[in-house]
């Protein structure tokens, strides 16, 4: 079962890596080939077994990824000591942990993912219009300062997300992300208001000191190689994942 799986140069001692279509799978109207998310109208039996897949190949089984049940917001869970391996955290839109082989994941299919690493904590943060608005990203990297990290030592990867290009928005949402988050005006190929919110992502770490981001230059709507899923595009097929995880030290 081919699914995407790209690796992602995060940290040392860090894994990370953004999942994607699986190009080959027929395409029904529901669950598309390469589906992760238990959210999306689905084929529990694929799932199961494109979940195991990308378990085998990153090394992480998925009955211990933590989830989130995501509601465009600017709320962080905590994985700690009291959260179950693999409990789903609810109503929530980033992830940080100061624990090693836990593994967090963000779903997304035109929102922006955003996985973050630093000395001691790593994050995933789901980054949508209505995130990046309210400062979910900030959010996540003032989780990881009060779990003891600095800001200049953390790195990000910004990954599949619908690009300038083809995110388009009325006029009046237009103007008023912009006025938030300049780096966002965008205009779409077909010549209207759009949002580049890679882009507010990518300016907003910047501007908080992260101290390397890294972006994946890929637009989820007209990707050349349709290598993932897109809600504009398609809003029943299903999710990709950013997954990552501080491992353990081996002697």
């Amino acid at each position: 079962m081919p699914v995407l799986v790209l690796d992602v140069d995060l940290a040392d001692g860090v894994g990370a890596w953004f999942t994607g279509r699986d190009r080959t799978g027929s395409p029904p109207g529901v669950g598309a080939a390469g589906n992760l998310s238990h959210r999306r109208p689905h084929q529990p039996a694929v799932l199961a077994r494109t979940r195991a897949e990308v378990g085998r190949r990153t090394g992480r089984a998925p009955a211990t990824w933590h989830t989130m049940h995501q509601v465009h917001g600017a709320r962080v869970g905590v994985v700690d000591d009291t959260v179950p391996p693999g409990a789903e955290l609810r109503g929530v839109d980033a992830l940080v942990t100061r624990l090693t082989d836990r593994t967090l994941a963000v779903s997304v299919a035109d929102c922006v993912p955003v996985l973050l690493a630093g000395a001691t904590t790593v994050a995933a943060v789901h980054a949508g219009r209505r995130g990046v608005q309210t400062g979910v990203v900030t959010a996540a990297l003032d989780a990881m300062a009060g779990l003891g990290d600095d800001v200049a030592g953390i790195r990000a990867a910004i990954g599949p997300a619908i690009g300038g290009c083809c995110y388009e928005v009325p006029a009046d949402l237009h103007t008023e992300v912009v006025a938030e988050h300049p780096a966002a005006d965008a205009r779409t190929t077909w010549g209207t208001h759009a949002l580049d919110l890679a882009a507010a992502v990518h300016t907003t770490l910047e501007k908080a000191g992260v101290g390397g981001v890294q972006r994946l230059a890929t637009c989820t709507r007209c990707d050349p190689d349709a290598r993932w899923f897109s809600h504009r595009a398609d809003p029943t097929t299903g999710r990709q994942f950013g997954l990552v995880v501080r491992e353990r030290a081996t002697a």
